[in-house]
């Protein structure tokens, strides 16, 4: 058997790749974008011809940069977006655009439709999946109603994980119970696709579905020679069926035991927790789905844009701390948080920032809803603004950690991922916001670790995901909360509630 694992984690903005050995160490990764396109108000749609090339560029990328040889890569594993949807004819080709998980094109008029085929209760006792904006229910209605002869023509309703693992050399359409989940279709407590939403709801026969599997790691297919070629992936190498991006994360941070909490901060934001039993948000607030191959479920609520927010404002208002960082090597970001820490203080000197820049999902569901800057004086410095924007997202995760704990799910400790967790600063920010430890991972990158895993769990190189967590799983840091802190968080967080209730109801759609 070889020593590596490749790891790819299919983003929204970006796909990354990572090399690592069987102890989960990193010895080669690489990083492309592809973009996404704004076609109309509220709308977000991806090309498969930007993101497939990407995808196979930072795979021979990362393989030439770690220097290992290609022939000692046993496997690999596909980490996904979950929540697009895509229309492929009988050849496999696309009919259209994929429309992104931030789409928040379809809204009441759509879930509407679904209430009337199936009660609220019913609706979120199958599927697990509050109804509203940001699953794939209401893209679905949209896009029946919408462009009837696009839906007419679609052979397969497509997920990202069952389409890109084809592009990769998939001997058949395979999709993973963690993306099954988001697709508003799945019977989420017995693990398969639910027959009365797809025949009863969106009027699409089973047909129309990859093919689901519970299985972990499935080995579905192997590197041709082709597509070794594009690649750098040996030839023969095994192509093993991953899961919905959040939940690699999750499992790339250990989440494999009832109670365990893993947070992601990146484009897309949440907080998993696992569970062993598919228990219930009184409130509906929260998703119930599949934890893919570990035997049991996730608990979770998400932000449409997260770390996006920080991006935004970089690339907004951050001139100088680029051009800075263009002549120095020092990253933007550590110059904002540097000054941050400097300039400002915890509540920001009284601005507020609600980083609802596509809509608000998570605890606080409205599609209309804007990204908004309140609490602005003559005394107001740059620090504080950008300090607002760390809050707010911060406080948005807040939020999905406290609609949890709501729904008597217990959260003793945050291991934190994504581009977040490699800010000290935020770090400690986010633990003082929560008043919980922090506690962060051997990597950050483990949505790439996660599908790894997958793959080498489906190749024999684990016995199963709780000793593929022991081996390559590992904590290296614990960030407590400072309780000089709480009082001035906990006045911040209240301001940030009142600012979106007041402005709740009036934001308008554009």
């Amino acid at each position: 058997m070889g020593k590596f694992l490749v790891g790819l984690d299919e983003g929204t903005t970006g796909c990354k790749t990572c090399i690592f050995d069987f102890e989960g160490r990193i010895v080669g990764t690489d990083y492309r974008e592809y973009p996404c396109y704004y076609p109309g108000p509220g709308m977000v749609e991806q090309k498969s011809e930007d993101i497939t090339p990407a995808l196979f560029a930072s795979c021979k990328s990362a393989i030439e940069k770690s220097g290992i040889d290609p022939k000692e890569i046993v496997a690999f594993g596909l980490s996904s977006q979950a929540g697009p949807v895509g229309l492929l004819d009988e050849n496999g080709k696309m009919l259209r655009n994929w429309i992104g998980w931030q789409d928040v094109r379809a809204q009441k008029t759509e879930c509407d439709e679904i209430l009337s085929k199936i009660s609220h209760d019913e609706y979120y006792n199958i599927t697990g999946d509050p109804l509203g904006f940001t699953l794939e229910a209401a893209r679905l209605i949209w896009l029946k109603n919408n462009e009837p002869e696009n839906w007419k023509k679609a052979s397969l309703v497509s997920t990202m994980q069952d389409y890109f693992l084809k592009e990769f050399g998939a001997d058949g359409y395979y999709t993973d119970l963690s993306s099954a989940s988001r697709a508003s279709s799945c019977d989420v407590n017995n693990n398969r696709w639910s027959e009365k939403m797809l025949n009863e709801v969106y009027e699409m026969p089973l047909s129309k579905r990859a093919e689901l599997t519970t299985e972990c790691g499935r080995i579905v297919g192997h590197i041709s020679p082709e597509i070794s070629e594009k690649t750098g992936l040996p030839t023969g190498c095994n192509i093993c069926v991953g899961a919905h991006d959040q939940n690699c994360c999750s499992f790339g941070g250990g989440g494999v035991d009832d109670g365990t909490a893993v947070m992601v901060i990146g484009t897309f934001g949440s907080c998993f927790v696992v569970s062993d039993t598919p228990i219930r948000d009184p409130a509906k607030k929260l998703i119930v789905k599949g934890n893919h191959g570990v035997g049991n479920w996730t608990i979770e609520a998400f932000s449409n844009t997260a770390a996006s927010s920080f991006r935004w404002y970089r690339d907004t208002f951050g001139d100088f701390e680029k051009a800075e960082g263009a002549k120095t090597g020092e990253d933007p970001y550590t110059i904002m948080t540097n000054a941050m820490d400097k300039d400002s203080a915890p509540g920001s000197n009284g601005v507020t920032f609600l980083p609802f820049l596509q809509g608000a999902a998570g605890a606080r569901g409205n599609a209309n809803a804007k990204g908004t800057f309140l609490g602005m004086s003559l005394g107001s410095k740059k620090a504080d603004m950008a300090r607002a924007v760390l809050e707010g997202i911060c406080f948005e995760m807040a939020d999905i950690v406290f609609a949890e704990e709501a729904a008597d799910i217990a959260v003793k400790a945050i291991r934190l991922t994504g581009g977040a967790a490699k800010s000290p600063f935020w770090c400690q920010m986010l633990a003082d916001i929560l008043q919980k430890p922090v506690l962060l991972l051997q990597t950050s990158e483990t949505g790439c670790l996660g599908a790894a895993l997958y793959a080498g769990i489906g190749s024999g190189v684990y016995k199963d995901p709780h000793d593929a967590v022991a081996r390559a799983v590992k904590i290296t840091k614990q960030y407590d909360p400072n309780p000089e802190n709480a009082a001035a968080y906990k006045e911040a967080y209240s301001r940030w509630v009142e600012a979106f209730d007041a402005l709740n109801g009036r934001f308008y759609r554009a």
